[in-house]
């Protein structure tokens, strides 16, 4: 998406607070602790490769690290300017900022991982299965998946409204997937999954930027 239109590259106020919590000098996200939570049981082995897509400043990371989960730390963004910070951020902490990805989830080629987290970012995708594919192609054995899963997919194609002046004529989706069809889609593709309740909303509907959202989450394996 070029950057004129992409929703996340207007927005000072989310901007500042991305790079604050890449540097880990604000408060971990819920979705993040229990992403970390989540995902530790698939933590087996030395070196694992873990994207982190839709990665914004690179705050999972700090989850990871608080639960002493040790992998190999990649992030993936398709907003420059979050690219930019997170970057920043791993500089700072001394380390590596090609760690951090420029670029879309459909786009992703010729990488390996063997771990993904996927944490509220296919709600705003306009579908779910290539980004998924796309982590499938990669290699990636496990992953867990924060979104808005319902008993069936709503396609909403709207504007924002809480952007910076002069940019809330930009649309982007938030889109509700239904949880069979994302279920069946990991299955068709060697995964099996399990539900688990979202611990800050509990099944009960939150609003983002005036759009209804129902927060659970997937975890997905293959043998």
């Amino acid at each position: 998406m070029r950057p004129e239109l992409n929703i996340w590259e207007r927005s000072k106020g989310l901007l500042k607070l991305i790079t604050a919590r890449g540097l880990a000098k604000a408060p971990e996200m819920d979705s993040a602790a229990q992403g970390a939570e989540l995902l530790a049981p698939f933590v087996k082995g030395h070196n694992l490769k873990l994207l982190d897509v839709g990665c914004a400043g690179g705050h999972f990371y700090h989850s990871l690290v608080r639960r002493g989960l040790k992998v190999d730390y990649y992030g993936l963004d398709s907003s420059p300017k979050a690219v930019r910070r997170a970057r920043f951020a791993f500089k700072k902490l001394g380390l590596d900022p090609k760690r951090i990805i420029a670029g879309a989830v459909e786009d992703l080629y010729g990488f390996q991982f063997d771990l993904a987290a996927v944490i509220n970012v296919l709600t705003f995708r306009p579908d779910f299965r290539e980004p998924l594919d796309r982590l499938v192609d990669a290699g990636v054995k496990a992953l867990v998946v924060r979104d808005n899963f319902g008993p069936e997919t709503v396609i909403r194609w709207e504007i924002d409204g809480y952007l910076d002046e002069g940019y809330n004529h930009l649309k982007g989706y938030w889109n509700r997937w239904s949880l069979s069809e994302v279920q069946d889609f990991l299955a068709s593709r060697g995964f099996q999954s399990a539900l688990y309740e979202d611990q800050r909303t509990r099944g009960q509907m939150e609003l983002v930027v005036d759009k209804p959202y129902y927060w659970s989450w997937l975890t997905a394996w293959r043998q």
